[in-house]
């Protein structure tokens, strides 16, 4: 049986999650801005490297709106060096990118951030009737649906679903928060207000974003999917554990997480925005623009900084809180194999982006705290070694989990009937079909949306419970639990596959009638 893998954590819920301890890291023994030279920038990304122990790594700082370093280490893929030029899946850090996509076509008067939803997108629907019909292009931006986070990820993760049949399904899921109250991070309404800027500006959302931000900001590598790369291009490839590992292919979603950038071309972008929206004299996103794009619009908890009165919360594409006084803009990115994280701290001017392909988010959120503790005359160097003592922590604890996982198996027992009686086709209301087929003496699984990337030969646990190991490494190993009816007949089976960033056991899979 495969060493199980370890539990892994998302990159958003971990940037969140992250805030409650970075007051444990980093104290600012001065309450100003200190310049960070260029020297502490290399040293900094050295440090790191040593201790955390990337695949690769590269980060670029922006002082008093302009370029101060940017800094690479490690391996792109092969033997090929990471560089500042490197393009990464920046992941969610997308997200900012289809905000302002969205605020550009509300310069242009062609759409209001109030408008509803289904006036431009009229199939769009939701579980609620009301909600579908008072959604607004606002709420979609800002994650206030009533929709949990994460809900119906796996619609679009490894599936060959388009738009259009993730929007379809969309309507299923449950909406058990409270309407534009309580926030659930959400990237299927990325995906339709991607539709909305295609459905405004004539042109798909990857072909605005490359005209309209990419092309005045000098962004001239970057593309909005991978599959609009050339050939040639200088792209990083991701890894989990130090494994190269499979790039997502994005058949639907891609405004929510699909662009690919460099830390270099990424500093276009940070300057821009530093420098109150404009290049050069050219106003890309006028002050109104950004007033609303950093505004918070739904809280996100409470803050738990050294300032008792900070408070967290989403804006449209980006975090918003206060770090010092001051505040900070920033977003996190997460795909497996790649980790992105963007920050600004827009009345001083400062900001900085992270990339690695490593899949490593306590190394960019330590690269982040080492240099907020710079800028306050602080230790960044000691900031990155607490927080690779924590990261070996928080690892020994996720082994600990997998292996309580693993103890919790019961010994000698046997399913309740034969291996042939699992096979058969199910399905989820909300998902799609998923198959069983007994291949010799072992049952094979596949979730049909997903075939190439979630599917895999079943292993007896205990009972009525199979372990399968899926191909994607991201993955830790699921435990299929199958239902039997009152007559002792398969009835259906749930999932059990601990990780932050999909809802399995949320997937109810009942036995369709008839053969395979």
């Amino acid at each position: 049986m495969p060493t199980p893998t370890r539990l892994r954590r998302s990159a958003a819920l971990f940037a969140l999650w992250c805030t409650a301890i970075s007051p444990l890291v980093g104290q600012a023994p001065s309450p100003g801005p200190t310049p960070i030279q260029p020297a502490q920038v290399e040293a900094l990304v050295q440090r790191a490297f040593e201790r955390f122990a990337p695949v690769g790594v590269a980060l670029a700082v922006l002082q008093d709106g302009v370029l101060l370093a940017e800094v690479a280490a490690g391996r792109a893929s092969g033997t090929t060096p990471m560089t500042p030029h490197t393009l990464c899946n920046i992941a969610s850090c997308s997200k900012a990118f289809t905000a302002a996509a969205v605020l550009l076509l509300v310069q242009d008067g062609v759409l209001h951030l109030d408008d509803r939803v289904v006036d431009h997108v009229p199939e769009f629907r939701l579980a609620d009737p009301w909600i579908t019909a008072h959604l607004t292009v606002r709420d979609l931006l800002c994650h206030r649906s009533g929709l949990v986070t994460f809900a119906g990820d796996l619609l679009w993760y490894g599936s060959d679903y388009d738009d259009a049949e993730v929007l379809r399904r969309l309507e299923r899921l449950p909406i058990p928060q409270r309407f534009r109250e309580q926030f659930g991070y959400q990237n299927l309404l990325y995906m339709v207000a991607g539709l909305v800027v295609q459905r405004r500006a004539g042109m798909p959302w990857e072909e605005f974003v490359e005209r309209r931000l990419f092309a005045p900001l000098g962004m001239t590598l970057s593309r909005a999917s991978a599959p609009r790369l050339p050939a040639e291009a200088p792209r990083a490839r991701p890894h989990i554990d130090g494994q190269e590992v499979q790039d997502h292919p994005y058949v639907a979603c891609k405004p929510a997480a699909s662009i690919y950038s460099s830390v270099h071309e990424l500093s276009f972008w940070m300057r821009a925005l530093l420098a109150g929206g404009k290049v050069g004299e050219q106003v890309l996103l006028s002050p109104a623009s950004l007033a609303e794009w950093w505004r918070p619009h739904v809280g996100t908890g409470p803050g738990t900084g050294a300032n008792p009165a900070d408070l967290r919360g989403y804006g449209l594409g980006w975090f918003v809180s206060l770090e010092r006084g001051q505040k900070l803009v920033e977003h996190d990115g997460g795909m497996p194999g790649f980790l992105s994280k963007v920050s600004l701290v827009p009345a001083e001017r400062f900001g900085f982006a992270v990339l690695n392909n490593s899949n490593d988010g306590v190394l960019n959120e330590a690269l982040k705290r080492a240099l907020l503790t710079l800028r306050q005359g602080g230790d960044g160097l000691a900031v990155i070694d607490d927080l690779a003592k924590f990261k070996q922590r928080m690892t020994a604890r996720e082994a600990a989990t997998v292996q309580n996982r693993v103890a919790q198996r019961q010994p000698n027992t046997a399913p309740s009937v034969p291996l042939a009686a699992y096979a058969g086709r199910y399905r989820d209301a909300i998902y799609g079909d998923a198959e069983l087929a007994l291949d010799g003496e072992a049952l094979r699984v596949v979730l049909v949306p997903s075939r190439s990337r979630l599917h895999g030969t079943l292993q007896h646990w205990h009972h009525d419970t199979f372990r399968v190991d899926f191909p994607d490494r991201f993955l830790p190993f699921a435990l299929l639990r199958f239902q039997l009816d009152s007559a002792g007949k398969v009835a259906g089976f749930r999932i059990d596959c601990p990780i932050a960033d999909f809802d399995f056991g949320a997937l109810d899979f009942q036995r369709l009638p008839g053969k395979p």
